[in-house]
């Protein structure tokens, strides 16, 4: 029957124009209630298209929390409409943790103690740049990064460097990368130190939940590598990438919510049992998911720990040169 025929009465989807009899179209989805929503509504949708606020959520985050491993082999067994999806849940908790960090974190001090790691011997001495062939002495000693007494001569290699005042400066050939590079450093030499580490500070919580979303595959990559081989002897153990990425979703929502509750509950006895409970928590899901002898489990998670700590630390140099370079 087409829309032509149907008696006048006949609800229509205003998106598809297909009969609507019920609160939705069979045909495209859209509700067929149209009125403007109130606020409530309004932001009730807008949050539920994220995480879900209704019962979901709290089955999920006690899932989460407290059956270690349950929740990714919910996922796996095909049990997947009662509880918030991994993606989601992982980018709604980035997103809040580094909101909370934002909350309650400090500037960070930029000062000679923050730059300098050192020993004792060492300590009171200053950084010095490396002087380029040709140039006096008493030119390294310049505070500004675009001033031709830093600027190496073509042949030098690229490079960047600290100095004595915490200005960062540029060496190497002339060129149109270097140059911009010279340019935004420049910027940012010229700040006061405070407001040094109010731009990096910013910057950093700013840029955090991308430098996640990058670390979550790299993870899970690591995963796949540390488990290759074996599949005969432990069936059910993940073997996809897909498998070991939602297991490293579910870990990593853990983390960030036991980090959240230790910066708004920063009592001694209960960062104590956070702890405790982490090291248990990584334990029994690693082994609930992949199954093995606790030893195995652990030569694994070591190796993933150390390469994925430098990955780490790689990040954290690119999210302080995003906040110094990208305000």
């Amino acid at each position: 029957m087409s829309a032509a025929t149907l008696p006048a009465d006949a609800n229509l989807c205003r998106n598809c124009g297909a009969p609507a009899p019920g609160a939705f179209c069979p045909s495209c989805g859209q509700e067929t209630d149209t009125r403007l929503p109130t606020l409530r509504q309004f932001m009730r949708d807008a949050t539920g298209r994220l995480i879900s606020w209704d019962g979901r959520l709290r089955r999920t985050l006690f899932a989460l929390v407290a059956k270690p491993g349950f929740l990714t082999r919910e996922y796996f067994d095909g049990r997947r409409r009662r509880y918030v999806r991994p993606t989601r849940l992982f980018l709604a908790m980035s997103v809040i943790l580094f909101a909370v960090l934002r909350l309650t974190a400090g500037t960070i001090p930029f000062d000679e103690r923050t730059i300098i790691a050192d020993e004792p011997a060492k300590a009171n001495r200053s950084p010095t740049v490396p002087r380029p062939r040709g140039i006096p002495a008493d030119a390294t000693s310049a505070s500004t990064v675009g001033s031709p007494s830093v600027e190496a001569s073509s042949g030098e290699r690229f490079g960047i460097s600290i100095d004595k005042d915490l200005n960062f400066v540029v060496s190497g050939s002339r060129n149109l990368f270097a140059d911009q590079l010279r340019a935004r450093l420049d910027r940012f030499n010229h700040l006061p130190k405070v407001e040094k580490g109010e731009q990096i500070s910013a910057g950093m919580l700013r840029y955090g939940p991308y430098a996640m979303f990058v670390l979550l595959p790299a993870f899970a990559w690591l995963q796949q590598i540390s488990y290759l081989g074996r599949g005969r002897r432990y069936p059910g153990r993940p073997r996809r990438y897909v498998e070991h990425l939602v297991y490293a979703a579910h870990i990593h929502t853990f983390l960030f919510l036991t980090v959240m509750v230790a910066i708004l509950a920063p009592w001694a006895w209960l960062n104590w049992l956070l702890a405790a409970w982490v090291v248990y928590y990584l334990l029994r899901a690693k082994h609930e998911i992949y199954r093995g002898p606790y030893w195995g489990a652990a030569l694994r998670g070591f190796f993933v720990l150390v390469v994925y700590a430098i990955l780490f630390a790689f990040a954290t140099i690119g999210l302080v040169f995003a906040a110094i370079l990208w305000r």
